[in-house]
């Protein structure tokens, strides 16, 4: 009878470790490390679908930014629900992110850089668009830093430019 538990018990346990291993793979973000390459094609896919008036809400490394552009213009943005106290409000649009990716590929692949030392131990990750281009999701982690860098888009609306 003990035989009988332990080997059910066994069982369970590869049974549970079988599906959670399932699960992961199934949920595993497709995302691509970052390079100059997948940066430029999804600029490129940006540029090509020729959106100049949209709402966007993100989160960028545990903050909350809301960014209403018009006309390729931040007209309003706001970090965490509170008026943005910065003036460069064009930092925080589709275009700006990009500008942030490109400064992070500069910081990855210069050996004088913040990871100096360090560049080989540094994952950075991303996830644009398929049909639009835009940013949805960049994770950076590693290289001694305690902190990382993440960029998850929770919505992003094109609008009509009467709205």
């Amino acid at each position: 009878m003990k035989f009988f538990n332990t080997r059910y018990i066994v069982l369970m346990v590869v049974a549970f470790l079988v599906g959670l291993g399932a699960a992961l793979f199934m949920m595993r973000e497709p995302m691509v490390k970052l390079d100059q390459a997948g940066l430029s094609a999804a600029r490129a896919k940006w540029s090509a679908a020729g959106i100049h008036d949209y709402d966007m809400r993100y989160r960028m490394n545990g903050s909350e930014y809301k960014v209403a552009v018009r006309g390729d213009i931040v007209q309003d943005l706001t970090v965490n629900d509170r008026p943005a106290s910065t003036p460069d409000w064009a930092s925080y649009s589709v275009d700006g992110l990009f500008d942030l990716l490109a400064r992070e590929l500069e910081n990855l692949s210069d050996p004088a850089g913040p990871f100096r030392g360090r560049i080989q131990t540094v994952v950075a990750r991303v996830r644009f668009n398929r049909s639009l281009g835009y940013v949805e999701r960049y994770l950076r982690a590693g290289g001694g830093t305690p902190h990382g860098a993440s960029i998850e888009v929770d919505s992003f609306n094109p609008v009509r430019a009467s709205e």
